[in-house]
């Protein structure tokens, strides 16, 4: 998906692809966005059988703060699938292998190693935030080159990755 012609264009141009708002609205979106549906339900359900204030400010208000935290959450995803503009990071890529992470270079890539109960998993680095590399974006990315990483801004989700 990433790797079509058009999906890279509208990238190079800081663009999110319709292509790919799936890495935006995938599973995490929508369990967050049930858990709204849900919590709205609840609150208002509490709030007609409530017959005092004290049940209302104890259990009510503290409920529709949390359905309001996961509602912001979904907003954020949202917001940055059809909001279209990605933050683009571009700069030298160092490997810093299994040594830790820093912010000397502007991408930074790290290797957890395999070990007991656990596969090897790779890091990327960048604009000051750390992001899980999926194995297609780890195939796509060049160490000790210049590379742009592009990312949704509001939700810190890493969409793609270019050779420069």
């Amino acid at each position: 998906m990433n790797d079509r012609p058009e999906v890279e264009l509208a990238n190079r141009n800081g663009r999110l692809h319709p292509a790919q708002r799936g890495a935006l609205l995938d599973l995490t979106f929508w369990l967050t966005a049930a858990v709204v549906i849900t919590g709205l339900v609840v609150t208002v359900s509490l709030a007609l059988v409530a017959t005092t204030a004290g049940e209302v400010l104890g259990t009510v208000v503290p409920l529709l703060a949390i359905t309001g935290w996961f509602a912001f959450v979904c907003w954020r995803r949202l917001a940055d699938a059809f909001g279209g503009r990605l933050a683009v990071v571009t700069g030298w890529t160092h490997d810093f292998g299994t040594a830790r992470l820093t912010d000397e270079y502007p991408i930074g890539l790290h290797r957890s190693p395999e070990g007991f109960k656990s596969l090897e998993s790779f890091t990327l680095r960048a604009g000051g935030r750390t992001y899980p590399l999926e194995r297609k974006l780890r195939e796509r990315i060049r160490p000790e080159q210049v590379n742009t990483v592009l990312i949704a801004p509001r939700s810190k989700v890493l969409i793609n990755v270019l050779p420069a």
